[in-house]
């Protein structure tokens, strides 16, 4: 029983419009994804006495170092998700109190 009949211009709708998509998010790379992040970060004043470094690699981006409590970490989290192009998180932070000599 026949239920339908895919043309030659619904392939090329199909593929057009897959393109579009493609056209409106353009790709942005590694370095670039770091960089926002780092920027996000370094402009919080929660994030001056804690050590935290990224990487990123195919839009994954891994977060090492350590933060001062738990509300902290979870707000380097959130910054990394509001940044473009981020697509996995790994949370490798590790919370602890850190004491500031001045």
């Amino acid at each position: 029983k026949i239920v339908g009949i895919v043309s030659r211009a619904n392939l090329v709708q199909a593929l057009v419009a897959q393109r579009k998509e493609t056209e409106e998010r353009p790709a942005i790379d590694d370095l670039t994804i770091r960089e926002e992040v780092m920027a996000r970060l370094d402009g919080q004043p929660w994030t001056r006495l804690s050590p935290v470094n990224v990487i990123v690699h195919d839009g994954t981006v891994d977060l090492w170092g350590i933060v001062d409590s738990e509300p902290v970490k979870q707000a380097v989290r959130v910054a990394v998700e509001m940044t473009p192009g981020v697509g996995t998180i790994n949370d490798h932070l590790v919370v602890q109190r850190t004491t500031a000599y001045i």
